[in-house]
C-alpha cells in the first residue's frame, strides 16, 4: 500500500531552516505529550483531529482554512524526538515535504532543552517570512504552556470537519 507521504520528495534538513531553541523546567514526558497530544497541542497551537503515535495522520486546521495534514514521520517512545512529514496543504503548499521536528535533550539541573526546526522550511520559500512570524509566537506559546499551563494558541474551532 503506498501512503502520501512516499509520494513526497525527501527533505533534508539545512542551515538556514526556520529554527527555534528554548529551555524549560518541565519533564521529558511533559514536553513529548505536549507535541504528539491532539488535546495538548490545541492548547498552545492550534486545532487538532488524529493523533500523533508513530504513523498516524494528523489534521491541523488554522481558524477557518482547509486543515494542514501531517504523517508522522518518526516518533519512537521513550525518546525525545518527534518529526512530522507534512503530506498535504491547501493553504501553503510550500509546506509539503517538510518536515516541522522537535528534539528535546533533558539536562542534569531538571530543565529540559527543546530544539525545534522545521526542515525544508527556509527563505527561498514564498511563505518562508509568515511562517517564520507564525512560528515565532507558536513557540514562545509552547514555552509558556509548558512553564504555567496556559499557551497562547489559534482561536479554537470545531475540528471534527
Amino acid at each position: 500500500m503506498t501512503t502520501r507521504s512516499s509520494l513526497v520528495p525527501p527533505v533534508t534538513a539545512a542551515a538556514d531552516d526556520y529554527a527555534y531553541e528554548m529551555q524549560v523546567h518541565v519533564p521529558l514526558p511533559q514536553i513529548i505529550e505536549a507535541v504528539t497530544d491532539g488535546i495538548v497541542i490545541s492548547s498552545w497551537w492550534t486545532a487538532v483531529t488524529g493523533s500523533e503515535r508513530h504513523g498516524d495522520e494528523v489534521r491541523l486546521f488554522v481558524g477557518d482554512q482547509a486543515p494542514f495534514v501531517f504523517f508522522t514521520l518518526e516518533h519512537r517512545p521513550g525518546t525525545g524526538e518527534v518529526t512530522w512529514s507534512v503530506t498535504d496543504c491547501a493553504v501553503m503548499a510550500d509546506w509539503v515535504g517538510t518536515k516541522p521536528s522537535f528534539a528535546v535533550q533533558p539536562s542534569d539541573d531538571d530543565t529540559c532543552t527543546i530544539a525545534f526546526r522545521h526542515i525544508g522550511l527556509h527563505p527561498a520559500l514564498e511563505c518562508f517570512d509568515q511562517c517564520r512570524a507564525g512560528w515565532n509566537h507558536f513557540m514562545p506559546s509552547l514555552h509558556q504552556f509548558l512553564e504555567t499551563g496556559v499557551g497562547r494558541p489559534n482561536e479554537p474551532r470545531d475540528a471534527s470537519a
